[in-house]
C-alpha cells in the first residue's frame, strides 16, 4: 500500500472553514450523476467524507427551478455538504451566496473549473480564471459576504501557457477562502490526457494555511495515496472512479487504519447497492427515476460484469416493476462478463476542445 509513514500516523480529520471533517476523501461533484440519491448510497457503505452538489447556476437557484430544486435536495443523511454554484457575475454569486446561507445550507463551493463552453461562453467556469484579478475580486466579495465557509474549485489554467492556479490560489488564501479544490488538467485539455501532478504540487506549495485538495484520476486506492504523497495535498476528490468503485471509499479508510488487505463488496452487496440507489431515485423523482438512473447502466455494467443484454436493458427499462426483474436476471448471471471497464463513461463533448 502506498499511504507513506507520515500518513498513516496524521489524524484522519481535517478542518475546512469552522468545518471538523472525518475523512480526507471527498467525493467530487459530476453534473448529473452526483445527485442526492447517489451521494446517500454512497454515504450508507462507509468511509465518504465531504460531498458537493452538482454545480448550480446561481441565478436559477435563487429563482427556485425545478431543476435547482432537485440539485439543493438533501437530507441529515447527506452531511457534510456543500453546495457549488456558478456564474459569471459577481452580484450573482454574492446573492446566490447568502441565499444559500439563509437556507442552512453550511458551505459553498465556487465553480471555476467546469470546461463547457455553454458555462465558459457565460463567463462561468475555467473561464474566470483568464482574468486573475477580476477572478480574486469575485471571490474576495462573496468571502466578506457570508459566514459560511466558501471554498474555490478550479483547473490549472485555461491551457499549458496560461498556468495561473498557483498565482490564484495563494490570493484566494489571501481573500479568505477555507480550501481549494485543485483538478489537475487545463481547461484546453477537457477530460483528456493525464492529470498534471506536479502542477497540483505547485498549488499546495502556493499557499500557507487552507487545505488543497487534489482532484483527477484517482480509480484506487492506491491512486488516491499517490495523489497526496507525490503532491502533498491534505485531501483528495474523487469523481469518476467513485462511479466505477464506489467502495473506494470504505477501502481508503479501511487502508488508513491498517487493514489489510481491505475488503471487496460481496456479489449480494453490489446487487444491494444499485437497489438502494434506485430506490432512493424513486423516492426523489417518483417513475421519473427509472429514467435518469439509466445513465448509470454502463457502470453497473462494469461493476456488477452483467451481460451485455442486461445492461441494455437497464439502459432501457421504463417502470419500477420492470426494474425489480433485470434485478432478478442479475443475480443469476452477475459475473457472467469479465470485463471491468465501462462500455460508456461520463460522457464528455466530442471534438476539438475550442468548439465546447
Amino acid at each position: 500500500m502506498l499511504l507513506s509513514k507520515s500518513r498513516s500516523t496524521e489524524s484522519p480529520e481535517i478542518q475546512i472553514g469552522n468545518r471538523i471533517l472525518k475523512t480526507r476523501y471527498f467525493l467530487a461533484p459530476l453534473a448529473g450523476y452526483t445527485q442526492y440519491a447517489f451521494r446517500v448510497a454512497l454515504r450508507e457503505l462507509g468511509g465518504l467524507g465531504l460531498c458537493t452538489t452538482d454545480l448550480v447556476l446561481a441565478s436559477q437557484m435563487m429563482a427556485g427551478s425545478r431543476k435547482s430544486k432537485a440539485l439543493l435536495m438533501t437530507s441529515v443523511e447527506d452531511e457534510p455538504l456543500t453546495v457549488q454554484i456558478f456564474s459569471g457575475i459577481t452580484s450573482e454569486l454574492v446573492r446566490g451566496a447568502r441565499w444559500l446561507e439563509n437556507r442552512g445550507y453550511e458551505a459553498v463551493d465556487i465553480n471555476m473549473g467546469c470546461p463547457m463552453a455553454k458555462i465558459n461562453g457565460n463567463g462561468g467556469g475555467a473561464r474566470i480564471m483568464c482574468a486573475p484579478e477580476a477572478a480574486c475580486q469575485m471571490v474576495a466579495d462573496v468571502v466578506d459576504a457570508v459566514s459560511i465557509p466558501v471554498t474555490v474549485k478550479m483547473r490549472l489554467g485555461w491551457d499549458r501557457d496560461s498556468i495561473t492556479a498557483p498565482l490564484l490560489a495563494s490570493e484566494f488564501e489571501k481573500a479568505g477562502v477555507a480550501a481549494i479544490t485543485i483538478h489537475g488538467r487545463t481547461r484546453n485539455q477537457g477530460f483528456g490526457g493525464s492529470v498534471d501532478r506536479e502542477g497540483i504540487k505547485q498549488t499546495v506549495e502556493a499557499v500557507h494555511h487552507i487545505p488543497v485538495i487534489g482532484n483527477g484520476d484517482i480509480c484506487t486506492v492506491e491512486d488516491a495515496f499517490q495523489m497526496r504523497n507525490e503532491t502533498g495535498c491534505e485531501a483528495v476528490s474523487i469523481g469518476r472512479g467513485a462511479m466505477l468503485d464506489p467502495w473506494i471509499f470504505r477501502k481508503i479508510s479501511q487502508a488508513v487504519r491498517g487493514e489489510e488487505p481491505v475488503s471487496e463488496p460481496t456479489d449480494e452487496e453490489q446487487i444491494q447497492f444499485l437497489v438502494r440507489h434506485f430506490t432512493l431515485m424513486i423516492e426523489q423523482y417518483d417513475d421519473y427515476g427509472c429514467k435518469l438512473i439509466r445513465k448509470f447502466a454502463a457502470w453497473y455494467g462494469a461493476r456488477l460484469g452483467i451481460p451485455e443484454d442486461l445492461e441494455d436493458r437497464l439502459r432501457q427499462f421504463e417502470s419500477i416493476d420492470e426494474f425489480h426483474d433485470i434485478v432478478a436476471q442479475i443475480r443469476l448471471r452477475h459475473g457472467e462478463r469479465k470485463s471491468s471497464i465501462a462500455t460508456a463513461l461520463v460522457k464528455t463533448p466530442n471534438g476539438p476542445v475550442e468548439r465546447w
